[in-house]
């Protein structure tokens, strides 16, 4: 994982996450989607979750739904919420 690239990322609560910097999808269902990203793992959860688009170029992502929070883990770190990593 490279530590100087820089991640985008939308989050309208309830309604939608967006983000850039996608490499992989490891698993999802209506309830969470489970990425793999240049700033490690992020698991979006919440309810009729729905993958709307995902591009090649810059690893785009776009999902709809009742987003109720996202979780970032690093490759050594334990799950935290989003403004958990931020703020730690």
């Amino acid at each position: 994982m490279e530590t100087n690239v820089k991640t985008k990322i939308i989050l309208t609560i309830g309604q939608s996450f967006s983000m850039e910097g996608v490499n992989d999808i490891r698993g999802f269902d209506e309830g969470y989607v489970s990425l793999d990203t240049v700033s490690g793992k992020i698991t979006v959860e919440g309810s009729d979750l729905k993958i709307e688009s995902l591009t090649k170029d810059g690893g785009c992502i776009f999902i709809s739904g009742n987003v109720s929070g996202v979780f970032v883990a690093g490759n050594n770190e334990k799950k935290k919420g989003l403004l958990g990593r931020f703020f730690s």
